[in-house]
């Protein structure tokens, strides 16, 4: 078996060397020191989505994204929420106000949603490797190639599928348990004090929002969920994200703990998603709605 190692930033194109068959290589980096626990894995046969805070590549992996459709005609949109003090008034308690532009129509290309797996050879050495299934040797291998770069700045390319490579998945890291009694705005506050930014956002006031529902649990998501937390409810499980811009997920509370280890485009695509609901200038009415008609509260 051949392999060959690649060190740049990014490949613009794929260009695999003679005998090497895209159904046959495996992509991934020898574990020599904790490279693993830099994405988020831990034991042999885990899984993890990267995280976006890795850089772009993995961003478009995790969260998908969008361009505007400059063919056609512009439209008012919503664009951003700011923090105002009411008629200039430096005492008044701030108040969010939606900013609506003219914006060419966008165009929301879904996530790729490459994982990575801990593996391990006959001999005990291990591999942070890509889980090349069908579609992303079919679609997404440059991509997968790019994510490895994003992360380490190197990844071997072996010239033959590995046993170690295509290990049965043990779980996947997606998600673990918030401090006992602990709300996510609280958890999200103290985090953004830590690093000096500012508490006052529209993130906290989402999720104090949520939290006045009162769950019987929440957990907090972590690497391709990253930002997530999963509030769990008497019939369902409401998967809310702090980071503006994504999107409210409402699936049942029967198997959540399968359903929350699934990626957002696995939960769409086999309709668990009993409700999606978009972060804008409604949300708030739309997400009251939402609890009045599934949980009656």
């Amino acid at each position: 078996m051949s392999s060959y190692c690649i060190r740049k930033a990014r490949i613009n194109v794929l260009k695999l060397p003679k005998g090497y068959d895209q159904n046959k290589i495996s992509i991934g980096i020898p574990v020599t020191n904790d490279e693993h626990i830099q994405v988020g894995l831990k034991e042999v046969g885990d899984v993890v989505l990267p995280s976006a805070d890795f850089g772009p590549v993995c961003a478009k992996n995790a969260n998908g994204y969008s361009y505007s459709d400059k063919t056609k005609k512009k439209k008012y949109r919503y664009v951003s929420t700011v923090w105002i003090q009411p008629y200039g008034n430096e005492d008044a308690f701030p108040v969010a106000v939606d900013i609506c532009r003219k914006c060419y129509p966008k165009v929301e290309v879904p996530p790729m949603e490459i994982e990575l797996i801990l593996a391990s050879d006959t001999q005990g050495n291990k591999y942070v490797a890509v889980n090349l299934t069908d579609e992303v040797r079919e679609k997404y291998l440059q991509e997968a190639i790019n994510i490895l770069l994003e992360i380490y700045g190197f990844c071997w390319i072996y010239s033959d599928r590995l046993e170690a490579f295509t290990a049965t998945p043990r779980q996947k890291c997606n998600w673990e348990i918030l401090p006992p009694g602990e709300n996510p705005s609280e958890h999200l506050k103290r985090q953004l004090e830590h690093q000096g930014k500012s508490t006052d956002t529209f993130d906290v006031d989402r999720l104090e929002f949520v939290e006045r529902y009162k769950p019987e649990k929440i957990v907090e998501g972590i690497n391709g969920f990253n930002g997530y937390y999963a509030y769990i409810f008497n019939e369902h499980c409401v998967l809310e994200s702090a980071i503006y811009g994504n999107a409210t997920y409402i699936i049942p509370k029967e198997n959540w703990e399968t359903l929350s280890q699934k990626t957002k485009r696995e939960l769409i695509d086999n309709k668990w998603v009993e409700e999606k609901i978009i972060h804008n200038q409604n949300w708030h009415n739309n997400f009251s709605q939402t609890m009045q008609e599934y949980e009656n509260l």
